[in-house]
């Protein structure tokens, strides 16, 4: 993740590559952080095998594309660029039947009107619930005042509230649960 945003900044700070592709093994939250980081950017999730595990930690992710790494040639990365670039969810066989068999086995789907939050956004919800300003957040979870603003400012977004205020009361008017339906994703 390090050495995206060194190029990144080389590039004069310009934070709007097209694509963004990601290893579903990356350590911790990449996929999630740079889908943060880089909203205009369409990610793409590189699988690395197609046992259930990496299956599902690829379909964990908020991905705008799926590629098995096994598959990759200069012809298909370019296909699924361009799908990608059209405004079409590429994915690979091995993700699309994973995906298929948990939606018959009745396995948890994410409610259509329930955004994803990422564990840190989580972490930021409960600590916006309690009252806490930006720089206690900041403090509390152990991180810059400009990311916890940033994932403030993200979560804020995500429900489409225009102010911590209204977030707040509207998870208490709702006990815990968004107007549109689903519970919070607060862990």
């Amino acid at each position: 993740m390090e050495e995206l945003l060194i190029a990144l900044r080389a590039r004069g700070g310009e934070r709007n590559a097209d694509v963004i592709i990601v290893s579903c093994c990356t350590l911790g939250d990449a996929a999630d952080y740079v889908r943060i980081t880089f909203p205009a950017s369409r990610v793409l999730i590189l699988v690395t095998k197609a046992d259930p595990d990496h299956l599902a930690m690829a379909a964990k992710t908020q991905a705008d594309g799926y590629l098995m790494v096994h598959d990759v040639t200069e012809a298909t990365l370019d296909s699924t660029l361009q799908a990608l670039m059209c405004g079409s969810v590429p994915m690979a066989l091995p993700v699309a039947s994973y995906l298929r068999e948990r939606a018959r086995s009745g396995g948890p789907a994410p409610s259509p009107h329930q955004p994803y939050f990422s564990p840190r956004e989580r972490d930021v919800i409960s600590l916006l619930l309690e009252g806490l300003s930006n720089r206690q957040i900041a403090d509390k979870v152990g991180i810059s005042l400009h990311s916890a603003k940033r994932h403030v400012s993200s979560v804020l977004s995500k429900v489409n509230s225009p102010s911590r205020t209204h977030f707040v009361a509207r998870m208490l008017a709702t006990d815990g649960h968004w107007a549109g339906g689903g519970e919070r994703s607060t862990g």
